[in-house]
Formats: C-alpha cells, structure tokens, sequence
C-alpha cells in the first residue's frame, strides 16, 4: 500500500510568526506568513483536488498497489500532537505544523508500504508514478545547498538573513553537529516533498529522543558566551529542515536527491518563465493560482 497525503491547518491571525531579515540588529516586520495564509485558504479546494486527482492518476492496473490521497487537517490527531509540543510555547505553530508531517509520515509508515507527502503549495504536473521514480531505499527529498552557499562565506558581521533562509538552517545543524562532537558540515534540506518507504522512515526516528533534541536547540539559541557569532546565533531556530539534516548526518540516512523536475521552485518575477514540463511544482511564491 501506498500513501500520498498533505497538511492544510489555516493558523489564526494571531498565532502567525515573524519571518523577516535583520536591519541593524532589529527584526524586520513582514507580512508573509498573513500573505501565505491566505494564498493557500483562497485556494484550498483547487490545491487538494490537483493532488488528489495526481494520486488518483496512479491507481491503475500496471502501477501495482493502490495509492491512497489524504488531505490532513486541525482535527483531533493534529490537536493532540499540539499537546504533545506544549512543554515548548516557544515554537510557533508554523512550525508546530512543519513537525506535525514528520510525525504523519512516521505514523502512516506503520500502516503503508511507501510515503510520499507534499506540501499544501505543491501542485502536480504529471501523471508519473513518484514512487517509481526513486530508490525506495533511501529519502526522496530535494536540497536548498546552492541557496545556502553565500551564507556560508559571507562574513558574520554582515549576516542579517531570516531564520528561514537555507544559510541559516546550515547554520544551525552545524552547531547542533558541533555541540554533539561530529562533524559538522551537512546539507540543507527542503522537505516540501518527501518520498521513502517505511524502513528509511523508521530508520530516520525523528521523534526518538525529540525532547532532547529541542532542548539542544533551545540550548544553542540561548546560551550565553556562544562560541557563534550574535548574528548567527540570532537566527537559531525551531525549524523541521535543521532537525531533518542533523538526523540524516547522525542516524547515516541514504538520500535519493530530487531533480529539479521533481521538485520545482516556483519563485518567478512572471508566470511565463515557469518551466511547464516541470512535474512538481512548489510554489514558495505563493502564486499558486499560475499553476492551477
């Protein structure tokens, strides 16, 4: 059995977080999270039917086993794993949510064969099997290193980027690796879709020891006499990407990384650059109204 499934929790006005960049030492205030809140709940019902129709598209004779679509939502399951995070009223329910698909995989791994989750903002293109596609074996994911790079040579005093940037999430795996005495160079992920089958699932355990992992974060973030420099210390954070890469260097997780194709950005100044062969689009732009 297989399963594609998605989250959609329309987070209230007042519980949205502040992702801005830093302008001499201040944090900016943006409006992004109210501008994604409302790009996904203008366009929930045409969001859930292009996935479900992709996941539907894959249940014929030749595709093997039957491929199942749920659409996750603020129910009992999401409200008791809220319990679960409420020793930590730091983190925010972005990324409360973002946990909360790591938790999903891990549970319907226990039930299915093969997991493939995506992102509410990823739009299917294609009629091809995702679960043909890559090494069961290993963790289908996509890599945000080349978005990374320039904040990891760009000099501290000048790093003023957002706790959600890829550098930053580089920044904070390498001091969680460090604090742990491995080596602390690693990759950044981007988990808006994942695909693996349930032993590299299970492998991975990322809720095996949470607690303790929270508590490094939460450590690094607040201690003081940081042997990280303010600028980078400032931008630790709770983030589901940082705590993915710091699992896949500790626990030694395979990954089949995404092509392009299989995982595209849509971040364009215009709907005409997008590429419409892409097979799935991700559109962190929010205008996800160019590819329905």
């Amino acid at each position: 059995m297989k399963i594609i499934f998605s989250i959609f929790i329309d987070i209230p006005e007042d519980k949205l977080d502040n992702p801005g960049w830093y302008e001499k030492g201040v944090q900016v205030k943006t409006d992004k999270s109210l501008k994604t809140k409302n790009a996904l709940y203008n366009n929930r019902y045409e969001l859930e039917r292009r996935q479900r129709e992709y996941a539907e598209s894959l249940n014929k004779p030749e595709c093997g086993e039957p491929v199942e679509y749920r659409l996750l939502g603020n129910d009992k399951h999401y409200k008791d794993f809220c319990k679960y995070m409420k020793d930590y009223p730091q983190i925010s329910e972005y990324d409360i949510i973002n946990f909360y698909k790591h938790w999903a995989m891990k549970e319907f791994a226990n039930e299915y064969d093969q997991v493939c989750y995506l992102d509410f903002d990823v739009v299917p293109n294609t009629d091809e099997n995702v679960f043909r596609i890559f090494d069961q074996s290993n963790f289908g994911v996509a890599d945000s290193n080349d978005l990374a790079e320039w904040g990891k040579n760009i000099s501290s005093t000048q790093y003023n980027s957002c706790i959600r940037n890829p550098a930053s999430k580089y920044w904070n795996t390498y001091a969680m690796l460090l604090e742990d005495g491995m080596e602390p160079e690693n990759d950044v992920f981007n988990t808006g879709i994942m695909v693996a089958g349930y032993n590299v699932i299970q492998k991975l355990a990322y809720f095996w020891e949470f607690d303790k992992t929270l508590d490094l974060m939460t450590y690094l973030k607040e201690e003081e006499d940081s042997i990280h420099p303010p600028n980078i210390q400032r931008i630790f954070n709770y983030d589901n990407e940082t705590v993915f890469s710091y699992l896949v260097k500790k626990r030694n997780i395979g990954i089949d990384w995404l092509p392009k194709e299989w995982h595209y950005i849509v971040d364009h100044p215009k709907k005409e650059m997008i590429d419409t062969r892409a097979k799935l689009y991700h559109v962190i732009n929010k205008k996800v109204e160019w590819v329905l």
